[in-house]
């Protein structure tokens, strides 16, 4: 008890009940908050497009990055959050939320932004002590597939890939996860249901209630027995489920297939990566059997602890209109073929500082590339610095 309550109680202004009752209060609220951390980031990018500017279609034609000639503010992110326990033997307890400033909140649908502000993640975490901890997550939480983050900083460059284009975002529902020990080798299982396939927080469901989504996914971490393998780890994983914005009875399912790989290779700091994504929204009048499917290869090499090179090779195609905007003849299918390389060098602390140079290729024939439909290829250099604390 601080002296100028002390003197309160005494003076009989306040009771001696009335501090112990505050007290436990206070004890109860600093409980409650313990572990909690803030984290976050400022991501800036300064983009410069060679010739003309790229067809734009939104967030499916890679343009999170808003200004392709300009500076950008693509975000800032801000959260909250208290993880679980790591003794998997007692019943724990943690959540997240998560508030996006700037162009990357642009790109959760609009259920889910207001201007430029948006909510990534806002759930609560569970555990039951049983095996090797029972996780469970309700809420609103990431998607569950894909190689890459919505946090570019996490990914090996910057520009996010065609196959990132085609994937879901967010879901709100419930999600159960659990890890297997094989003998050293670590298993993961997932399985969820959400109320849409992507991003959707105001509960909006298909009018018939019983269309809700449904996701799974299994991952696989090599141990220490396999050499210069260890760590590698296999991923793959579905989502099934009504569309945000066809939530109609009659409307198809939307599925997304996708699988990935990162290796270690057996030289010191390289590691390859490959990502697969599908994606089929069914076939009927309406919908006329959409689909997408896009191939990358990942290489990255850290030079020393600061410098980082890392290669993205891709192959996309899909039904027309995909991830342009507009095309000459609707007949053709969207097929690109891309390559990013990024060079990223950590020189003050906590800072993220990249350039990028990326080429995209137009192999449909119908120059949906870029405005100027007389050509079929668009390059583009970035300079990307993000503060993350």
């Amino acid at each position: 008890m601080n002296k100028w309550t002390l003197a309160l109680a005494v003076a009989g202004i306040v009771s001696m009940a009335a501090v112990a009752t505050a007290e436990e209060a206070e004890n109860q609220a600093l409980t409650a908050v313990s572990g909690t951390t803030i984290s976050g980031y400022v991501d800036t990018s300064m983009n410069w497009q060679f010739g003309d500017k790229k067809t734009s279609a939104g967030r499916s034609w890679n343009s999170d990055r808003a200004a392709q000639n300009g500076f950008n503010l693509n975000a800032v992110k801000i959260g909250v959050g208290k993880a679980l326990e790591e003794d998997a033997s007692v019943w724990a307890a943690g959540y997240q939320a998560d508030v996006v400033f700037g162009d990357l909140a642009g790109i959760y649908y609009a259920a889910n932004a207001s201007g430029n502000v948006a909510l990534q993640n806002a759930y609560v975490d569970l555990r039951a002590p049983i095996g090797n901890g029972l996780d469970f997550r309700f809420g609103l939480f990431e998607t569950i597939v894909g190689y890459e983050s919505d946090d570019a900083y996490l990914n090996p460059n910057f520009s996010h890939s065609y196959g990132y284009a085609i994937e879901p975002m967010q879901h709100v529902g419930g999600l159960l996860s659990y890890h297997f020990d094989l003998n050293d080798w670590i298993l993961g299982a997932y399985a969820g249901i959400a109320n849409t396939y992507d991003a959707n927080y105001t509960n909006e469901r298909a009018s018939n209630s019983s269309r809700l989504t449904y996701m799974g996914a299994l991952n696989l971490v090599f141990p220490e027995s396999t050499g210069f393998l260890e760590g590698t780890e296999i991923y793959g994983g579905v989502i099934s489920g009504v569309d945000t914005f066809s939530r109609g009875t009659d409307s198809p399912n939307r599925v997304n297939y996708y699988a990935g790989i990162t290796l270690p290779l057996p030289v010191t700091g390289l590691r390859l990566g490959f990502a697969y994504d599908y994606r089929h929204d069914g076939s009927d009048n309406t919908w006329n059997g959409s689909w997408a499917d896009a191939y990358a290869a990942y290489l990255a090499f850290d030079v020393t602890e600061k410098l980082t090179l890392a290669n993205r090779i891709e192959y996309a195609n899909g039904k027309a209109g995909t991830w342009t905007v507009a095309a000459n003849n609707w007949n053709k299918e969207d097929e690109f073929l891309s390559d990013t390389f990024t060079v990223s060098y950590k020189l003050w602390e906590n800072v993220i500082t990249r350039a990028e140079f990326r080429w995209d290729h137009d192999c449909s024939g119908d120059h949906r590339m870029v405005d100027d439909a007389s050509r079929a290829n668009a390059f583009g250099i970035t300079g990307n610095i993000c503060y993350v604390f």
